[in-house]
């Protein structure tokens, strides 16, 4: 009806216009109202998530702050522990290189003391060995080795390795080697130098100890000769065997006691004694005597008498 009677009148053509107008403003406005609420709401909401997460960020941050003191301190811990652990280190080395020496020192004792103390003496008419001395032990020397086969002689076994090398090494080289004598007894030395008192008098001691003053009984002397010239020695120092001697014996630590124009005995050529290859070997690079030696200087080489 209401309609009905509006059609009834005639509406100016301006409001037909504004109306729609009007309309479309207001739901503009409506829209905008809206949409500025929402964006209002967005907003708060963007600002509330950048609040917390620049909060996050803050706690974050001084965490890692903390962490970071944290690995710092632990940093210093460890370089101070490293230190000390260094420096405990250094210590126990020490300690360790001093039980070394120690034992080094006590291996040395125990193989000294292995060693007969009498085997360096200088014995010619210098120092005494009584009635009762021997050697530890002998050795039997097979009769290929002496001149008389009929004979037993003896040595001192540990040094027979050094002798029996050197005479087969020298029978290798087509030289002729003989031993003679060997092992004496205090008491078969003085039946030696009896037998050559009655001979040849005062003029013994020229050439032959008294009993208790012989390397022979030792046990690690020989006197050595050829197939040829025998128990005389004549001439032995003209062959080729005593050149060889001379030229290898310091090898097998075999040395010459008396060589010419000595203190003690006339020249012996065919008389070498056992001293050790490093003491031998050292005698010959010097070209000294054993016997030029102070006793406290060949006693230094003892601990290596059997190497």
């Amino acid at each position: 009806m209401m309609f009905h009677h509006l059609k009834d009148k005639k509406i100016p053509i301006i409001y037909a216009v504004l109306f729609p107008l009007l309309l479309i403003s207001l739901i503009a406005l409506g829209h905008y109202i809206c949409s500025n609420i929402s964006l209002n709401k967005y907003i708060v909401s963007i600002e509330g998530e950048l609040a917390y997460y620049t909060l996050t960020t803050d706690k974050l941050i001084a965490k890692v702050k903390n962490l970071t003191q944290n690995l710092s301190d632990r940093t210093v811990q460890r370089d101070l522990y490293q230190q000390r652990y260094n420096e405990e280190k250094g210590r126990m080395d020490t300690f360790s290189y001093q039980i070394t020496d120690i034992k080094s020192t006590v291996g040395d004792l125990e193989k000294l003391n292995q060693i007969d103390e009498e085997l360096l003496m200088k014995y010619s008419k210098v120092y005494f060995l009584n009635e009762n001395y021997s050697p530890e032990l002998l050795t039997k020397i097979p009769s290929e080795y002496t001149y008389n086969t009929n004979k037993e002689y003896a040595f001192h076994s540990k040094a027979w390795f050094f002798l029996k090398a050197m005479l087969s090494d020298a029978s290798a080289s087509s030289t002729d080697l003989k031993i003679i004598s060997a092992y004496r007894s205090f008491y078969t030395q003085g039946e030696v130098k009896s037998g050559y008192t009655m001979i040849y008098g005062s003029g013994s001691n020229q050439f032959s100890a008294d009993q208790g003053y012989s390397e022979h009984q030792l046990g690690t002397t020989v006197d050595l000769t050829t197939s040829k010239i025998g128990s005389s020695f004549t001439g032995f120092e003209k062959t080729e065997a005593y050149q060889w001697l001379l030229d290898n014996a310091y090898k097998y630590g075999f040395i010459l006691s008396y060589p010419k124009d000595n203190s003690y005995y006339q020249f012996e050529p065919w008389h070498w004694r056992f001293v050790g290859r490093v003491l031998a070997a050292k005698l010959n690079q010097d070209k000294k005597n054993f016997y030029d030696l102070e006793q406290r200087e060949i006693d230094l080489y003892r601990i290596s008498f059997f190497d």
